[in-house]
């Protein structure tokens, strides 16, 4: 268990890692492609549009009413529309930097929550023209602070664009420029702003994939997950040796099936097999002929008894057998079968194999009662198996 939660959390860091630079990477993806188009359209809308000089003069010394309904403005709107209509922008409009003595300031703290800026704020920025509605504007909202993006495309004068931006006046946008020219002179900016809300819903779209990407490959890699630590956590419950389940694994598993067999009223029996004379044949043909006589021993048994049948290493030359659903009369008639494949197998020992010996086994058989723990039912078989030795060896016994 704890090789499959060290694996899993280490699986799951890592896949969450993934799932995070997946994620930037497609944020960064969506924002360039959305930012490009703002700046492409901005272009294209740059070489639609005359202006010179004399016209943001004009324009700038009117009040908000007179500006909007200025010749130059409403052929600005109808020029911008088609871009409007068929490139998915939210506005278009132009902007120029106001010189020093133009420049505006805040003066009312009332509106420091509308701005996004504290009162004295310089207004750097006039909108001479708009493709907005501009019925609800007040003068001031032909005003606007200067930033980064701006500053950086009034001094390299080369069209940009920005990442998604949140403006308490505008919103949430990204915004693309195109630096407007009269007979070869810089004199403003042509600007694009593209609702956040396209990109709201591609990012949480993506974010969604990954988020379901990442649970059905965590609930994978943890299922495999765990199928290999059980896999790679079975060598260390079986004996190297027999290749039967070891001590450890029996005791646990003893217990297992003792509360399965309660709960369910059902039946459970075990045996407690020692080799005959096992010490003998050590002394006789030496540990490594001992050593192949318990691995053949393993074999026969596994070959005797069914797949839900548990066969354990108890110790030395001792093997337990756990018998689920299982009578004492039954474990009789399995404990009989072992015994009887055991001493009529082959056994060869010595350096070529060239010797044959003759193996037998005693069983000792218990069935679980009411009254019984996992300690008394293997002391019960190991009376029984006591017994079957007293009685000559070679030979099932069973304990009442």
């Amino acid at each position: 268990m704890k090789i499959f939660l060290v694996s899993f959390i280490a699986m799951t860091l890592a896949m969450a890692a993934l799932g995070c630079a997946t994620y930037q990477a497609c944020y960064q993806i969506l924002a360039d492609d959305i930012g490009r188009r703002a700046q492409a359209t901005a272009l294209v809308a740059a070489n639609l549009v005359e202006i010179d000089p004399v016209l943001i003069n004009e324009i700038s010394s009117l009040d908000i009413l007179s500006a909007r309904n200025h010749a130059a403005a409403l052929d600005f709107k109808k020029k911008m529309a088609p871009l409007i209509k068929h490139s998915g922008v939210s506005y278009i409009y132009v902007e120029v930097k106001l010189t020093s003595d133009q420049v505006k300031y805040f003066v009312n703290p009332d509106e420091e929550g509308k701005y996004g800026v504290t009162p004295g704020t310089p207004m750097e920025y006039l909108y001479v023209l708009t493709s907005e509605d501009e019925s609800y504007y007040s003068n001031k909202d032909r005003y606007d602070v200067g930033n980064q993006l701006r500053e950086r495309v009034y001094t390299e004068r080369v069209p940009m664009y920005s990442f998604p931006t949140h403006d308490a006046k505008w919103g949430y946008f990204i915004t693309g420029y195109a630096p407007l020219y009269h007979h070869g002179y810089f004199i403003g900016l042509l600007g694009v702003d593209i609702a956040g809300e396209e990109f709201h819903a591609a990012v949480t779209s993506v974010r969604n994939i990954i988020g379901f990407s990442f649970g059905i490959i965590v609930l994978l890699g943890g299922f495999f997950l765990y199928r290999a630590s059980l896999f790679l956590s079975k060598p260390m419950l079986i004996d190297g040796l027999t290749k039967l389940f070891n001590h450890q694994y029996m005791k646990a598993r003893l217990q297992e099936e003792i509360s399965r067999a309660r709960r369910y009223q059902r039946p459970l029996s075990i045996l407690m097999l020692d080799l005959d004379f096992f010490k003998r044949l050590n002394d006789s043909f030496g540990h490594q002929a001992g050593d192949q006589v318990l691995q053949r021993v393993a074999m026969l048994i596994k070959n005797s008894i069914r797949e839900g049948d548990i066969a354990c290493r108890y110790g030395g030359e001792e093997i337990t057998v756990i018998l689920p659903e299982t009578s004492l009369a039954e474990a009789t008639v399995v404990a009989e079968r072992i015994r009887s494949a055991i001493g009529s197998a082959e056994y060869y020992v010595g350096p070529v194999a060239s010797i044959q010996i003759k193996v037998t086994v005693s069983i000792g058989i218990a069935e679980l009662t009411d009254e019984t723990s996992p300690e008394m039912l293997l002391s019960k078989a190991d009376q029984a198996l006591y017994l079957a030795k007293s009685k000559g060896r070679n030979r099932c016994d069973c304990c009442a």
